[in-house]
């Protein structure tokens, strides 16, 4: 599929979400690891590889691509669930909350439930997220956040295409931030 320039991935919007300046830097080519990063790629290492397999009586399918025109959206999920059936949930996996808060995730889980609602053309009610440093499910109630996740689709669209978004310090999401020193300048971190 070719993918217009107009068009978001997934998990950008997961770390618009979470820090629009953050977001901004990462369409701009800008990445770096830190040991929060290096062990979510470490958490992630089964579910990146494409196939299936099946887990009491669900067959999963690893690494899917998803899109939706309606949106302008596409990306990954870690996983789809498929029941006996035939019901399909997207699971994210994350190795941690993300300095204790879930939201970001559920806006990318729910923006892949969304797309893979279009492609199938039927409802994905529920989606999840799989929390590795907890061996911990959360669902996800896709109707209850499908507004809010297609307006912050917009907004990120629109503020993304504008130009680079100013950072402003949050000692919590900061300080976990592989981004910290492209973002802050230098010390605001530690005050």
């Amino acid at each position: 599929m070719q993918i217009p320039d107009d068009w978001l991935r997934l998990s950008l919007l997961q770390h618009y979400a979470y820090c629009p300046t953050q977001a901004s830097l990462i369409l701009d080519g800008t990445w770096l690891d830190n040991h929060l990063t290096v062990e979510g790629d470490t958490a992630h290492e089964r579910v990146d590889q494409p196939g299936f397999d099946q887990r009491r009586g669900v067959r999963v399918h690893h690494r899917v691509q998803l899109h939706s025109d309606a949106l302008r959206i596409h990306g990954i999920a870690d996983a789809i669930e498929e029941d006996v059936d035939g019901r399909l949930m997207p699971v994210e996996h994350k190795r941690g909350r993300g300095a204790g808060d879930l939201w970001p995730t559920t806006v990318q889980v729910v923006a892949q439930a969304l797309c893979l609602a279009e492609m199938i053309g039927q409802p994905v009610p529920e989606a999840a997220i799989f929390v590795v440093r907890e061996r911990r499910r959360e669902y996800v109630d896709v109707a209850t956040h499908s507004g809010r996740v297609i307006e912050l689709v917009t907004e990120a669209r629109r503020r993304l295409r504008v130009g680079a978004i100013p950072g402003v310090y949050e000692r919590l999401r900061c300080k976990s931030c592989s981004l910290q020193n492209s973002c802050q300048p230098r010390g605001v971190q530690w005050r």
